[in-house]
């Protein structure tokens, strides 16, 4: 069984963002993190190699995805970094925007009018959910070779394409753009403190428009469709949690939101007829 196609893409991904690195000037704490991740990929390259070699089938193919699917966070970071390199950051546009259709900005608005406990729990589960349904995917995979690879194509390369459009249109999101405390929502109960420790581990002033929380959740949604429709409704009910959840935790701008449905339903399919030949 040949090296999964998401490797080489993310192989390609790392090698033209450490090309960037020289045009921008990086600290040597950034230079260090930026050299340890493709130390990583090339680590854990080197571990998929061995289970290649070793390994056949589900197991493979389990390790590989968990090992690439583990390196996206340190990537994520990293889009904080670049995404100043080709222009400035869009906020204002996208906040005018907002307005514009809105008439408001609902990553204000929106947690002012519904500060009930109850609701703002439910917003924070959904948005906490999204770092588990891959890995609730992955385990419902975990026998099937074949669709953990394909789960995998569309999962690693989705991202690597939301990472380039950070890069290239950049914009912080409403938890960095607006003024304290306009930025800040408070946790009151157990989902909103997990969700709070995640953004202080990992979180960056990047990644906000398109949405990659619902395009990705979008890109999911459609992979169950045509590939493992009986556990879709296990995960639709978190996934319209989280589109409400991103605008109301003020991670995102409700366009966000809007680019990122859009933007799913795109990729996936862009994916789909670029992948159509690789299961033949």
């Amino acid at each position: 069984m040949k090296i999964p196609l998401y490797w080489k893409g993310l192989g390609v991904y790392l090698s033209l963002s450490l090309l960037g690195c020289f045009f921008m000037n990086l600290s040597s704490l950034e230079w260090t993190n930026i050299l340890i991740n493709r130390g990583l990929f090339v680590a854990f390259l080197l571990v998929v190699i061995w289970f290649q070699k070793h390994f056949d089938g589900a197991l493979f193919q389990l390790v590989s995805l968990v090992l690439a699917y583990s390196l996206l966070g340190r990537l994520y970071t990293e889009t904080a970094w670049f995404n100043t390199l080709f222009f400035p950051k869009q906020d204002a546009l996208v906040s005018s925007w907002e307005q514009r259709l809105f008439g408001q900005q609902l990553a204000i608005s929106f947690s002012e009018k519904c500060p009930n406990f109850i609701f703002s729990e439910l917003m924070f589960l959904g948005y906490f959910s999204y770092y588990l349904i891959p890995f609730f995917i992955i385990f419902m995979l975990r026998t099937k070779a074949l669709k953990i690879l394909s789960f995998g194509n569309y999962l690693i390369l989705s991202f690597i394409i939301y990472y380039l459009i950070f890069i290239l249109f950049p914009v912080e999101g409403p938890q960095f753009y607006y003024p304290c405390p306009l930025n800040q929502i408070q946790a009151q109960g157990i989902f909103g403190y997990l969700v709070k420790l995640v953004q202080q581990v990992g979180e960056a002033p990047t990644a906000a428009f398109p949405s990659s929380h619902v395009g990705i959740s979008v890109i999911i949604l459609l992979w169950l469709k045509d590939n493992y429709f009986s556990i879709i409704k296990y995960i639709l009910p978190f996934s319209l949690l989280l589109l409400f959840a991103t605008v109301y935790i003020k991670a995102h701008y409700a366009v966000d939101v809007i680019a990122g449905l859009v933007s799913g339903v795109l990729i996936y399919y862009f994916l789909r007829k670029c992948l159509k030949n690789e299961f033949n």
